[in-house]
């Protein structure tokens, strides 16, 4: 009998429904020494990247925001913290959206917050646009193409889009490349003309490009 070859979308699904407490945690304020230097040493970014949307975003009140690959529902939970009236967060892993639904309701902000198991945009009901803006943070490292998907996110918002992609040359990334391999999760890194040519074929062409440690992150207006 030979075996099922899985895609990337469900090699990617698999590792973070698996690996959902492992990556929320590190959003937690409390947790022991060693971890604590880990998350801040080795992932600070992706706390910078938090503090980065909620900033280019605001003011958020009363806006309709929709967050793709939302993981745990941190940015999503942020943006209605700030005021955002409705946040859509979509991502496959199911583990994470287990948990995202459970930090809305002790955030005490679950009647603004709508969690989605799926694949964007497929399962996005395209009533809801349009949105004021769309995120991908910590989304486009796990995608082989992500010119159709930030095409859809455009065509799906009106406002500003920030995207986060993860740089090729960086001085974890050797270290990044190996972890990831060893568990057969894909992982897609990128320089900067790669980024720009993506945005370019997405039809995004109006954008702030920042780098921000391992990342780039851009932040553009559709």
């Amino acid at each position: 009998m030979s075996e099922e070859v899985q895609t990337v979308g469900e090699r990617v699904r698999d590792h973070f429904h698996e690996d959902a407490s492992r990556f929320d945690a590190i959003y937690e304020q409390k947790k022991g020494f060693f971890a604590g230097i880990v998350d801040n040493w080795w992932r600070g970014v992706v706390q910078k990247r938090l503090e980065l949307n909620v900033e280019k975003l605001r003011p958020l009140d009363g806006k309709k925001i929709l967050d793709v690959g939302c993981g745990s529902g941190r940015f999503c939970i942020a943006f209605a913290r700030e005021g955002a009236a409705r946040v859509v967060g979509i991502d496959f892993a199911k583990g994470m959206i287990e948990i995202a639904n459970a930090l809305a309701k002790d955030a005490g902000v679950a009647d603004r917050c709508e969690f989605i198991v799926g694949a964007f945009p497929d399962d996005i009901d395209r009533g809801e646009a349009p949105f004021d803006a769309s995120t991908g943070n910590g989304f486009f490292d796990y995608v082989d193409d992500p010119v159709p998907v930030i095409a859809a996110m455009r065509e799906l918002t009106k406002g500003k889009m920030i995207m986060s992609f993860p740089k090729a040359v960086e001085w974890r990334v050797p270290v990044r490349r190996v972890r990831f391999w060893l568990k057969g999760t894909p992982l897609f890194l990128y320089r900067e003309p790669q980024v720009r040519d993506i945005l370019a074929k997405a039809g995004v062409t109006d954008f702030e490009f920042i780098h921000l440690d391992r990342d780039y992150l851009v932040v553009a207006n559709v």
